[in-house]
């Protein structure tokens, strides 16, 4: 019985040093939420993410100074989703018709709108921009970034050694 127990004890401590080191292998750097400078590529803040987790922009319309807000999602593949714009009224380069339309609370709020962008870029306006929210956390305001910076939001750092799905059967 003992010789038994030692042929296989190399066998059980190969596999579970196998599945270890596929586990640490895989993990990879973990999603990350990056704004950089779109000319420079300097990171100005970053901050872990997961899949699903929600990013909204809290915005003040620069010429009608009304509320705006857009609420996106963070996938599985990098990208951004749009699912929800909620507005105060209408006027200059707000959309009048984008998904489902609805008013609430004195809100025009768009529903189920599902675009999807690779990244998210502007010339930042530190009074346009109030903040933008990672749920309930702030990730950044209007004032921490400098104004006038053409400035890029994205997610990086999912990629991993195998297939996501030969992962996820």
């Amino acid at each position: 019985m003992k010789s038994k127990a030692l042929v296989l004890l190399p066998f059980v401590l190969i596999l579970v040093m196998g599945t270890l080191l596929f586990s640490y292998l895989n993990q990879g750097p973990g999603l990350e939420l990056v704004l950089s400078d779109q000319e420079t590529g300097q990171v100005l803040f970053s901050h872990p993410v997961r899949e699903g987790d929600e990013v909204t922009f809290h915005w003040i319309h620069s010429f009608e100074h009304i509320p705006w807000n857009e609420k996106y999602s963070i996938e599985a593949d990098d990208t951004f989703v749009l699912h929800t714009i909620s507005v105060a009224g209408f006027g200059a380069g707000i959309p009048e018709n984008k998904g489902v339309v609805a008013i609430e609370d004195g809100m025009v709020v768009m529903r189920s709108i599902e675009e999807q962008f690779n990244e998210i870029r502007w010339i930042h306006s530190q009074t346009a921009l109030v903040s933008i929210t990672l749920g309930p956390t702030t990730f950044i305001t209007g004032k921490d970034v400098e104004h006038h910076l053409p400035v890029e939001l994205s997610i990086k750092g999912t990629r991993t050694l195998w297939p996501r799905s030969l992962l996820t059967k």
